[in-house]
């Protein structure tokens, strides 16, 4: 048996080691980096394909090209393209990319033959291969020791495993499937994500990415090839009465082998002991180098009562179910996070909840304002006691500039949060929303792309490519985007379909348009059966025209009983070229702090605003004028 390598330039790569080297030193790749450059040196001087790369990088998988580009970029970066006229990868215009750099394979032995001799050794002189008879039977002697003290040393010493870098932690399961706590089995999970999200050697799949893995009979090896992890953490947890037992397996995805496997029985008072335990094995396990700040993060605990952190689990288990009545689901988290706060004042992740709500517009009741002030003293709160909380930089950098329009505390907050926790998708994705209001569409392109590579076939990455290339008016990609998710999940998009009703207006495509529009899940939420028929047979009988003022005359009935959003009816009567009554609207927009406003810059619908001097006037007021 062989193993091939591969020489380029001062680089060697070892495909069957997973190892690049630079005159002898390691380099560090991504997973997918490290496949995309095996594909590219395997098949040096040929071209490959885009669909044939997505195919063999993603197999099965629908991942958006520029997921592609995010990767070339990254492994041209790895390999210090341009530097010295350096040059390895080259991009043909429409149809794919070809390795150019001369490439050397070479084959290692990895088990020599006894009697074999290489051809060119046979020109060796007879002293020299003497001396070298009498070298073999020393060395062969040395090796005879070394595997004696080896086979010794393996009683006492645990074996060594390459270490992952990129872990799944999947929903822990109940040891009784008949007495279930989700909240407990969801949280516990979410928590060590949480945890471990932090340390800077490790990359873990988010919540999002691993929510639907919660049968009893769950394939753990099967979850983790899905969202492309090296490692997978499985777990089981049952609450009987005052005590909780936990058993974890760390396992290899590659090889199925269990890196880690332990078992806890405590008081459920040590529940968050059992969590730091976890923490501190698998970071073992994975031979990973802390920092003093990350171990000292590891073992942290944002609070010791029990009860409090229970009804904090409650809480987040709620806000983030997807099934049920969506709005009681809400209110009830915010009950449970209040309980917890109650319950340990100085507990400052319940806080952060709290902020959320508010946040998600949790109370449709109550006014923007009052859930802006509601919103910020919940997180500043929150910072208050713990400024090392991410996820407390993330929600007050969205508050600042969706609310407040300080567009520059935003910033500082958002980096902080990435600084903070650099390997959670969701804080790019939020990164990207605040880039792409501002026009920073190449930067913000920068953090969709990074939010994919975090995690691969995240439905929000997804939705929030087809809504950038919405707002960059790449209204034809919007709806390729969307049709080919449709195609893999499609049930994905309910909430999502004004995307693709602003691209087809924007088109002319008028009837499509319509469709979308009527089939979206919050339009349907909000109008009444009739309501709909009415609007269908508007379009049917007096075209786009009139179902633009059968839209205005509803909304503008409902907004006389119901709190609508002014952005919104700005948008509806700015489609319709009615700029006074648009531009009413939008002041009330910048006046209550309607969130929605904030993509006004970018937003298609305003389009037919943007050569009138008040739009102007609204932008400066929004701090966003040039």
């Amino acid at each position: 048996m062989a193993s091939r390598l591969y020489d380029f330039g001062r680089f060697s790569l070892d495909p069957s080691e997973r190892r690049l080297l630079h005159d002898g030193e390691p380099v560090a790749l991504t997973p997918k980096c490290f496949d995309l450059l095996v594909v590219l040196v395997e098949n040096s001087g040929h071209l490959l394909g885009r669909d044939e790369l997505l195919e063999r990088l993603w197999p099965g998988q629908f991942v958006e090209e520029a997921n592609l580009s995010f990767n070339i970029s990254s492994l041209r970066k790895a390999l210090g393209e341009g530097q010295g006229g350096r040059h390895f990868i080259e991009t043909v215009p429409k149809k794919g990319f070809r390795f150019v750099a001369h490439v050397e394979e070479r084959q290692i032995p990895t088990q020599l033959t006894e009697g074999t001799i290489e051809p060119d050794k046979l020109l060796v002189p007879s002293r020299f291969l003497l001396s070298l008879k009498i070298a073999a039977g020393f060395i062969t002697a040395s090796v005879l020791v070394y595997f004696v003290y080896a086979f010794w040393a393996r009683r006492v010493a645990a074996p060594v495993h390459k270490s992952p870098r990129t872990i799944a932690v999947l929903p822990f399961k109940p040891l009784n499937s008949e007495s279930r706590d989700e909240s407990l089995e969801m949280g516990m999970a979410n928590q060590l994500i949480i945890k471990l999200s932090k340390l800077n050697e490790l990359v873990v799949r988010p919540m999002s990415s691993v929510r639907k893995y919660t049968d009893v009979q769950q394939d753990p090896i099967k979850a983790g090839q899905e969202v492309e992890a090296e490692a997978v953490l499985d777990g089981s947890i049952q609450k009987a009465s005052d005590r909780v037992r936990v058993t974890v397996r760390l396992i290899d995805v590659k090889t199925g082998v269990p890196i880690l496997s332990e078992s806890f029985d405590e008081q459920f008072t040590d529940i968050l002991k059992v969590q730091d335990s976890i923490s501190e094995r698998v970071t073992q396990a994975l031979s990973l180098k802390l920092t003093g700040e990350e171990i000292a993060g590891l073992t942290k605990h944002e609070t010791d009562n029990p009860e409090a952190y229970q009804l904090a689990l409650q809480g987040q288990y709620l806000f983030e179910k997807q099934t049920g009545d969506r709005g009681d689901n809400l209110r009830r988290s915010l009950d449970y996070y209040q309980k917890a706060v109650q319950k340990d004042p100085k507990f400052a992740r319940p806080y952060i909840g709290i902020s959320e709500f508010y946040i998600s517009e949790g109370d449709p009741k109550i006014s923007p304002l009052e859930r802006l002030k509601r919103a910020k003293g919940a997180v500043l709160r929150a910072l208050e006691l713990d400024d090392s909380l991410a996820e407390a930089h993330n929600a007050l950098a969205e508050l600042n500039y969706q609310y407040e329009f300080d567009w520059t505390s935003a910033e500082a907050h958002f980096k902080r949060a990435i600084g903070l926790s650099p390997n959670v998708s969701y804080f790019h994705l939020a990164h990207y929303g605040y880039l792409m209001c501002q026009e920073r569409f190449d930067e913000a392109q920068l953090e969709v792309d990074k939010a994919q590579e975090l995690a691969p076939g995240s439905l929000l990455a997804n939705k929030a490519q087809g809504v950038l290339f919405l707002f960059r008016r790449q209204y034809d990609k919007a709806i390729s985007h969307y049709q080919n998710m449709r195609k893999v999940e499609p049930a994905a998009i309910h909430r999502n379909q004004w995307t693709m009703s602003i691209a087809y207006q924007r088109m002319g495509m008028h009837k499509e348009a319509v469709e979308e529009f009527l089939e979206d899940g919050r339009i349907r939420a909000y109008l009444e059966r009739d309501e709909i028929e009415r609007l269908r047979k508007a379009f049917k009988e007096s075209g786009w025209r009139g179902f633009e003022r059968m839209r205005i005359d509803l909304l503008d009935q409902k907004s006389k009983k119901e709190y609508i959003s002014p952005t919104i009816m700005a948008g509806v009567f700015a489609l319709a070229d009615e700029k006074d009554a648009a531009f009413a609207w939008l002041d009330k927009a910048i006046d209550e702090r309607d969130g929605w406003i904030a993509r006004i810059k970018i937003q298609p619908a305003y389009d037919n605003l943007r050569g009138d001097p008040r739009f102007a006037k609204v932008l400066e007021r929004m701090n966003l004028a040039p």
